[in-house]
């Protein structure tokens, strides 16, 4: 289990530690609509939801995508680790999904908002999830996405506790992911 210890977390998201991800004003490329931000990450969702993983590395992606969550402190960056990410994180949601209905348990408990601002949004979300093989449980995430160029950069996710816990496990199935270049523990 990842504990949060605030003091690391903040710390991490100091501006003199971000040096990940580019500064909106430095971005590269036409500023988005947010009817086109929405509709770029409504296709990648199409992409993801399918199994198109190629898909998404050519479609929605910059070449050099990065994501990170938290409170596990995790970053994935590169195209060979975020495809990979993709796949993992496939099997995780997926389980989540009725095989009979196609829906997932949050299609009729879920509750969305988004804020926009240059080339990104952020969306809130809270959600009915099974976490496994259990009864559906409410669970709270959000997500800031950011675009350069006309396709994502990445996605910044900050996840509940068991949200959390259920996500750090589905990825540690594969003990290869964390050695891959471009993963690791911040």
């Amino acid at each position: 289990m990842i504990a949060l210890n605030d003091e690391e977390l903040l710390a991490a998201m100091q501006p003199e530690n971000r040096a990940i991800f580019m500064p909106l004003e430095k971005r590269p490329g036409p500023r988005m609509t947010p009817l086109e931000m929405i509709e770029l990450n409504g296709e990648h969702s199409r992409r993801f939801f399918a199994g198109d993983f190629d898909g998404i590395m050519e479609h929605s992606l910059i070449d050099d995508p990065v994501y990170e969550f938290l409170p596990a402190r995790i970053r994935v960056r590169g195209k060979e680790a975020v495809h990979r990410y993709h796949e993992l994180n496939y099997e995780i949601v997926i389980a989540q999904v009725d095989p009979e209905r196609r829906e997932t348990p949050a299609d009729a408990g879920v509750t969305l908002t988004r804020s926009f601002g240059e080339n990104s949004f952020t969306t809130e979300i809270s959600t009915m999830l099974k976490i496994g093989t259990g009864e559906p449980q409410r669970c709270y995430f959000n997500a800031v996405i950011t675009f350069q160029d006309g396709k994502m950069v990445g996605e910044r996710v900050w996840m509940d506790q068991k949200m959390n816990d259920f996500f750090v496990a589905g990825l540690e199935k594969d003990p290869e992911f964390f050695k891959l270049p471009g993963v690791e523990r911040f």
